[in-house]
């Protein structure tokens, strides 16, 4: 694996697109961090309040009672539409304040990995790469195929919520595992083997590559160890399984030079 230490970090202000991000991972990192949830009764957390309440009442128009608009919208009784408009705004607002608060820490954490200007690809006929393969099979008319792929999706997929790609830095191959849910803008798994990004990761374990594959994922059995002629000789038997760490990725981003 590369050097984390020689990655540049990313910064807000030199982000230029954030394709991926895990917000509940990110969240609970920093609330480990601080001991539990942010508390906004400080006077530093009371003036950021004040601050994303200002930039919200900007961004909708001037005159309006933020808070009383929340309070209706969480209680049902505001205007439909424009609750809607202010609830995107909030969450916009607080999305940005969670990358802000996530990148200040991860940029000091050792712990938290930086992998960049990495491309990924998928095992081979693992179910990354069904997943991918399955998701532009949907552009034939469902007539014309031989089955419903939707159910074939889910009775492979299942629930299944992450995916692993395998990133490749010319030295050593490390495994990088996504969350279905967390990519944003419309991007998706396919769209990541075109980009070169910035990942921000936490190590979660050790996997053996051929593991991935499909007939493999499921085969948690221990295996018996037999006793060979080499064995008996002394002769070492060189392992053939390729064991890489395994990291959860928290943020993909594209930053400028």
């Amino acid at each position: 694996m590369m050097d984390k230490n020689k990655v540049k970090e990313l910064r807000t202000d030199n982000l230029v697109k954030i394709p991926y991000f895990d917000e509940e991972a990110a969240q609970d990192y920093l609330d480990m961090c601080n001991g539990g949830h942010l508390d906004w009764s400080t006077d530093e957390n009371k003036e950021r309040l004040g601050k994303i309440i200002g930039e919200i009442e900007a961004e909708v128009g001037g005159g309006i009672n933020v808070l009383a608009m929340l309070k209706a919208a969480f209680q049902g009784k505001g205007e439909m539409g424009y609750s809607s408009i202010i609830s995107k705004v909030v969450d916009s607002k607080l999305q940005n304040t969670l990358l802000t608060d996530y990148l200040a820490r991860a940029n000091k954490d050792d712990n938290v990995y930086k992998f960049e200007g990495i491309t990924v690809a998928p095992y081979p006929n693992s179910f990354t790469m069904y997943k991918m393969f399955s998701s532009y099979l949907t552009i034939v008319p469902k007539e014309q195929m031989p089955i419903d792929m939707e159910k074939l999706n889910q009775a492979i997929l299942g629930e299944r919520g992450y995916y692993e790609m395998i990133a490749d830095d010319g030295n050593e191959k490390s495994i990088l595992r996504f969350n279905i849910n967390a990519f944003r803008n419309n991007y998706n798994l396919a769209d990541f083997l075109k980009m070169k990004l910035t990942y921000y990761c936490v190590p979660v374990g050790t996997l053996n590559l051929e593991n991935l594959k499909i007939e493999n994922e499921f085969k948690y059995m221990n295996k018996t160890e037999k006793v060979s002629a080499e064995m008996v000789l002394g002769d070492t038997i060189e392992e053939t399984d390729e064991k890489c760490t395994v990291y959860d990725v928290i943020i993909a981003g594209v930053s400028h030079e």
